[in-house]
């Protein structure tokens, strides 16, 4: 199962997304645009795992992250990742916090306890698209664009399934991890 380890960040920040997609449309950028309620902040990539060994990981992350602090996120600034001096990706940042990165060190803890890849560079963001064309003054167009500050509430971590279609991009939860402790294991096929 191609999954990944996630923060959800509720309704305000999916529609802010979705309203950045169309600010963006309106000026010419032609994407792979990334539906407002797929909005998360990837903590880490799993790949394709077997689901019993996703269902022990999420158990592991569950008895790892009981007690931990909830705490609020901040969206920050429009920003984006180059290729070949053009935007590949273009994302909304996320204010980092010091609790944010206490919760990836948790993570990604478990994370080597069970032998999987872990990514050196932790860069808290929310995707927008994955640029297909962008216009010519592309950068000024970007350097324009606000972006609305939302804090939003973050009391658990989730392990997500990812489908790929023609469509784009599917997600879908299979397991909750709360602070307060739990495992919550979603309805899925597996």
């Amino acid at each position: 199962m191609r999954s990944f380890i996630a923060i959800d960040t509720g309704q305000q920040v999916q529609t802010m997304v979705e309203s950045m997609v169309e600010k963006l449309k309106r000026m010419g950028f032609r994407a792979s645009w990334v539906p407002g309620g797929n909005s998360h902040v990837t903590i880490s990539f799993l790949d394709n795992v077997e689901v019993q060994r996703l269902e022990l990981l999420a158990t592991m992350l569950s008895k790892r992250l009981r007690g931990f602090p909830a705490f609020t996120l901040e969206t920050g600034k429009l920003g984006y990742f180059k290729h070949k001096e053009l935007p590949k990706v273009v994302w909304i940042g996320i204010e980092r916090n010091q609790t944010l990165s206490n919760l990836y060190r948790e993570v990604r803890s478990v994370l080597e306890s069970m032998n999987f890849p872990v990514e050196d560079n932790f860069r808290p963001h929310l995707t927008v698209g994955r640029m297909k064309f962008s216009p010519p003054l592309w950068r000024k167009f970007l350097e324009t664009i606000e972006t609305e500050k939302i804090v939003f509430q973050v009391n658990e971590v989730s392990v997500f399934e990812s489908i790929l279609s023609r469509e784009g991009a599917k997600y879908r939860e299979v397991f909750t991890c709360s602070f307060e402790g739990g495992l919550i294991k979603h309805d899925f096929e597996g």
